[in-house]
C-alpha cells in the first residue's frame, strides 16, 4: 500500500509550477501574529527566486497594505515579487463606483479602512465627526480598538439610510494565543440593532479575488489560491472558478476538511505553505481514495509512524519520499468518498486530531 500511495500523482514538478500567479492568504498561512508559520518564509523565498508573482489578499481590513508589507519583511519574507491587497480596498473600490468623488463615508476599524477610502477619492469620517454632516455610507472593518460607541453609530447611520458595506464576515481571527473575534462577530453585534444587512466585499465574495487577480494580470486557469479557511478562501476560490490549495496551519482543521461539502472542497491539500513546492495531485481525482480503510470510529485508518514505509518528517510535503503529504491526500480523499457514498464519518474533533498527529501535522498553539 505504501508504494501505491507514493506514486498516485505521477508528477514531479512543484505544484506552483502549473500556475502563473498565486493569491495567498496571510493570517494562519504566512503568520500568526508576529510569528511566521513553519515553512512559510522559506517557501516565499523560493517563489521570489523563481519569479512567481504573489498577491497577498487578506480579509483583515485593519492595517494598510504598507504596514502588512513591513510585517512580512519583519518575519523574514524577502522583498520584491509580491504585493498586498485587503478587503478595505475592495470596499473602497465598490463605493467609489457608486458615490460621487469626495463623498463622506463613516470608517469603522483600523487605519487600513480610512486609508483605503481616501485613496479611492472618498472622505473617511470617524465617529466624532458624524454630527458635522450626513454620511452616505459606512464601511465596517476589523480594528483592535473599536469601541461600543463606534459600533452603536453603525446601526444608527444605517437606520438613517446610509449604505452599509462590511469588509468581511470572518467570525474568528487566528492569533499566537488561539482564535480571537473577527469582523464577522462585530458585524453580527451591530445586526442586533437593525434589520438591514451589509453588502460584503471580502472573501468568499468575488470582489477581493478580482482585485488580487487584476494585480497579477493572470487568467483564472493560471491562478492558484492558497488559504486556511474553508468558508472564505476555499469557498471563494471555487465560486470564482480558481484552483485552490488548503493548508492546515490555520483556523480550519482536518475534521472540517473531511466533513466539507463540495462547495468548500479545495483542489489540493497540504500541511502548510511548503506544499506549493511539492508535487501536487488534485485530491478528488486521486486513486488514493481506495487505498485507506475507513475504521469503525469513522476516520480513515492511517499507518503507524513506526511503519517502515512511512516517512513523516516535518509534514510539509516538501521532503523526499511520499511522506505524510501523500498520506494526507489519501485521508482526505477517503473521507470525501465515504461522505459522498453516505457512510458515517466521525463528527468529534478528537479522532481527527489524532490523525493529524499521526501525519506529523503540528497542532495550533
Amino acid at each position: 500500500m505504501m508504494e501505491e500511495i507514493a506514486t498516485v500523482s505521477g508528477r514531479t514538478e512543484p505544484l506552483i509550477a502549473r500556475y502563473r500567479g498565486l493569491i495567498c492568504d496571510l493570517d494562519g498561512v504566512v503568520y500568526r501574529g508576529d510569528t511566521a508559520v513553519p515553512h512559510a518564509v522559506e517557501t516565499m523565498a523560493r517563489l521570489t527566486a523563481d519569479d512567481v508573482p504573489v498577491v497577498f489578499a487578506t480579509n483583515n481590513a485593519s492595517r494598510p497594505p504598507e504596514t502588512v508589507g513591513d510585517h512580512l519583511r519583519g518575519i523574514g519574507v524577502p522583498p520584491g515579487g509580491w504585493s498586498v491587497v485587503n478587503s478595505s480596498q475592495a470596499a473602497a473600490a465598490h463605493l467609489a463606483q457608486r458615490l460621487a468623488r469626495g463623498a463622506r463615508v463613516y470608517a469603522v476599524g483600523g487605519a487600513g479602512v480610512a486609508q483605503a477610502l481616501a485613496e479611492a477619492g472618498l472622505t473617511p469620517v470617524r465617529v466624532a465627526e458624524l454630527d458635522e454632516a450626513p454620511v452616505e455610507a459606512v464601511v465596517q472593518g476589523l480594528g483592535t480598538d473599536i469601541t461600543w460607541t463606534e459600533l452603536a453609530a453603525v446601526g444608527r447611520v444605517v437606520e438613517g439610510g446610509a449604505t452599509w458595506v462590511a469588509t468581511n464576515l470572518d467570525l474568528t481571527l487566528p492569533t499566537p494565543y488561539g482564535k480571537a473575534p473577527g469582523n464577522g462577530a462585530l458585524v453580527a453585534l451591530v445586526q442586533t440593532t437593525t434589520s438591514a444587512a451589509p453588502h460584503v466585499v471580502g472573501k468568499p465574495q468575488p470582489a477581493l479575488f478580482d482585485l488580487a487577480r487584476s494585480r497579477l494580470g493572470t487568467a483564472p486557469e493560471d491562478t492558484l489560491v492558497c488559504g486556511d479557511l474553508l468558508q472564505t478562501d476555499i469557498e471563494g476560490a471555487n465560486a470564482a472558478g480558481l484552483d485552490s490549495l488548503f493548508v492546515l496551519s490555520g483556523s480550519s482543521r482536518l475534521r472540517d476538511l473531511a466533513l466539507a461539502e463540495r462547495p468548500l472542497r479545495p483542489t489540493y491539500v497540504a500541511a502548510d505553505l511548503g506544499g506549493l513546492l511539492a508535487p501536487g495531485v488534485a485530491v478528488p481525482a486521486s486513486p488514493a481514495a481506495h487505498l485507506l480503510e475507513l475504521g469503525p470510529g469513522g476516520v480513515p485508518r492511517v499507518p503507524r509512524a513506526d511503519d517502515p514505509g512511512v516517512h513523516h518528517g516535518s509534514g510539509n510535503g516538501s521532503g523526499n519520499g511520499f511522506g505524510s503529504s501523500a498520506l494526507l491526500q489519501a485521508v482526505v480523499a477517503t473521507a470525501w468518498a465515504a461522505r459522498d457514498e453516505g457512510r458515517p464519518l466521525a463528527d468529534d474533533a478528537a479522532p481527527w486530531e489524532d490523525v493529524e498527529r499521526r501525519l506529523g501535522i503540528a497542532a495550533l498553539p
